[in-house]
């Protein structure tokens, strides 16, 4: 498809409710069109799989609306680009980022990060995010926690949590959804993590919240996470 023809797509699956509703959730700068997150997804799957168009895709595509940003950084993640060049293009995608879904949905994308190799080779290059803008922090945040909840990475994760913590309410959420994930996975030492102090109070709580609303943790567990004192 070209430029002109998915952008025709996009605005032909505009669902004004839709649009009403998203907005209320998702605060963001940008113009939404309303269009659904499967519709995206199933059009960046179209092109991605024709390696003839991504030169004026990933070129040339205009980045303007909730919609194209969202669709283009699920495009790059589907795409068969070598990974250095996906990095490259997501180089110039991650200033873009101004809300939760953009970063959420994204990264969840790249499920090559999967790999070890993939997984070290992001970190390696992206790791200076805990340095950067609220939703650059974010993606590193999400990122953790998406692919790096192994029993050996554990120990670095909670090292790079504790750093990206702060007084920014959209990465404190994302360190505590990860560490709600990490109680899932490991709950005696992510537990210990909890009580040890190096956390803020929003994070801990937070997580320790999350985790009593898991379905994936007996009450016995439930039962030993922090609360807040009365």
């Amino acid at each position: 498809m070209t430029n002109a023809e998915i952008l025709e797509k996009l605005n032909a699956s505009a669902d004004e409710k839709y649009r009403v509703f998203n907005q209320k959730i998702v605060n963001t700068q940008y113009p939404m069109l309303g269009v659904r997150a499967p519709v995206l997804q199933q059009t960046a799957k179209q092109i991605a799989a024709d390696e003839s168009g991504y030169s004026e895709f990933f070129d040339t595509f205009p980045q303007d609306t909730f919609e194209t940003v969202l669709l283009y950084g699920l495009t790059l993640a589907k795409s068969k680009l070598p990974l250095e060049r996906k990095f490259d293009y997501f180089d110039s995608l991650l200033p873009r980022f101004d809300n939760w879904a953009h970063v959420d949905m994204i990264v969840s994308a790249f499920t090559e990060l999967k790999k070890e190799k993939n997984r070290d080779a992001f970190l390696l290059r992206y790791e200076k995010l805990k340095e950067g803008s609220t939703f650059e922090k974010r993606t590193l945040a999400v990122f953790l926690m998406d692919f790096c909840l192994t029993e050996e990475f554990l120990p670095r994760v909670f090292a790079l949590y504790k750093e990206l913590q702060g007084e920014e309410y959209y990465v404190n959420m994302a360190v505590a959804w990860g560490l709600s994930v990490a109680l899932v996975k490991f709950f005696e030492p992510t537990l210990a993590a909890l009580r040890s102090g190096d956390f803020i109070d929003d994070v801990v709580y937070k997580a320790a919240q999350k985790g009593r609303d898991s379905r994936r943790l007996t009450p016995e567990q439930k039962a030993l996470l922090p609360r807040k004192q009365a």
